[in-house]
């Protein structure tokens, strides 16, 4: 899969939600508060946080944990607002986020000679900008009506049904009369698990957060190999776990289930990445009620992820790479 690399990817993905909670969890992030005052109060009095770098999987656990810290001892309910993207981030987290970023795009930039605005080319998304998208595909907007053109990547089983309306074509399109007449046929399960390959539903996505960011570019066949992007995914594989951050969504998230496409281009910070993982674990019901709430404007559109949301949010790759 990795034919520019000397080793692939590795299968280092958690997809289940028995993942470590530490024990003692609450008492650890305290403890660790105290002997490096990076506690909840000490975040929100650092405005401008400090650049961390990572040298192994094991610093980037130790501030995941203190992290989650944080997260046990804020409002249950505000942390589910936050996560999904109806709210804001507690106290501390978002300046830490927004340093780590920026610094990973400040160094692709300075090494890879590219403009510092085209690195990274997409952020935050509240879940109201979510709700666009999703609503736009769902309901398979030509171009000029709300549209945006080609999306997705149409499935194996929903090609095998449609041979003759969709052919080749590796990707829906609206403003195409034959791919509506195959779009329209679909139930709403279907649609969603279109859908779901390669964008997530509202108050599910990752991006709600400020961890992820999708740098560089967003055409899948562009990183390719062989392809524009290889040069920069090949800087990012070998410098963004020294910032904290792993590729969120690998070749192996294409081949599980459920299946979603590799994104060579989106990358998370994996502190507070995987502590949001460990929270939402610990606060099910939580988690469940916002979404809810969420998609109450018409919830025969959300179906199917309202059953699947947990499959979603955790097939993600869990391990930074750091060669």
């Amino acid at each position: 899969m990795h034919g520019t690399h000397d080793s692939p990817v590795p299968a280092h993905r958690r997809t289940t939600p028995t993942r470590r909670r530490f024990i003692g969890l609450v008492a650890a992030g305290a403890a660790a508060v105290g002997t490096t005052a990076v506690g909840r109060a000490a975040l929100a009095a650092d405005p401008a946080a400090p650049l961390r770098t990572y040298a192994s999987q094991y610093g980037i656990d130790d501030r995941e944990r203190i992290l989650s810290g944080v997260l046990d001892a804020a409002d249950p309910t505000a942390v589910a607002a936050w996560i999904t993207g109806t709210g804001s981030a507690p106290d501390g987290i978002k300046p830490e986020m927004d340093t780590q970023v920026n610094a990973l795009a400040d160094a692709a930039a300075a090494d890879l000679g590219t403009p510092r605005d085209a690195v990274l080319v997409s952020w935050v998304r509240t879940a109201a900008t979510q709700r666009t998208i999703w609503d736009r595909k769902y309901d398979f907007l030509r171009t000029g009506s709300g549209g945006a053109g080609t999306f997705g990547i149409i499935t194996d089983e929903v090609r095998a049904e449609h041979p003759t309306e969709l052919g080749s074509d590796p990707q829906w399109d609206p403003d195409k009369d034959s791919h509506r007449t195959v779009w329209a046929a679909l139930t709403p399960d279907e649609r969603q698990i279109e859908i779901l390959r390669t964008s997530t539903a509202p108050g599910v996505s990752r991006h709600h957060l400020g961890s992820d960011a999708d740098f560089f570019d967003t055409t899948p066949q562009d990183w390719t190999d062989d392809g524009p992007q290889a040069a920069d995914y090949r800087w990012l594989r070998a410098n963004a776990a020294r910032y904290g951050f792993l590729q969120t969504y690998t070749a192996e998230s294409a081949v599980g289930t459920p299946a979603i496409s590799e994104e060579r281009w989106h990358w998370s910070y994996a502190p507070v990445a995987e502590a949001v993982l460990g929270f939402v674990r610990a606060h099910d019901d939580v988690i469940a009620g916002s979404l809810d709430e969420l998609w109450s404007y018409d919830p025969a559109r959300f179906t199917y992820i309202r059953a699947h949301w947990r499959d979603y949010m955790f097939h993600v790759n869990e391990t930074a790479y750091f060669g």
